[in-house]
């Protein structure tokens, strides 16, 4: 798979509903235990190594835009806060 491509298609999912991931983000370790995840099925992956650690890279950009994402949330739900209050 091209690298633009599967950015392109990270970017999309990155952009959609990000309760389930804020669940696992606020766990303590929930990121770690995530990626972990992700690594075992990479690895069971056909393809050569290269690919594979593309495709974790390529992952792993996702959950930062995921995690900036929720963070704006949470920083907008305060101002609304704080504003309404």
């Amino acid at each position: 798979m091209e690298i633009e491509k599967l950015e392109q298609l990270i970017n999309i999912i990155s952009r959609g509903d990000t309760s389930s991931a804020e669940v696992l983000f606020d766990k303590p370790g929930g990121r770690k235990y995530l990626e972990s995840i992700v690594v075992m099925v990479i690895s069971t992956l056909p393809g050569s190594t290269e690919e594979k650690e593309d495709l974790f890279f390529a992952f792993i950009k996702g959950l930062n835009k995921i995690e900036r994402r929720i963070k704006h949330q949470k920083a907008g739900q305060k101002i609304l806060e704080q504003v309404y209050e």
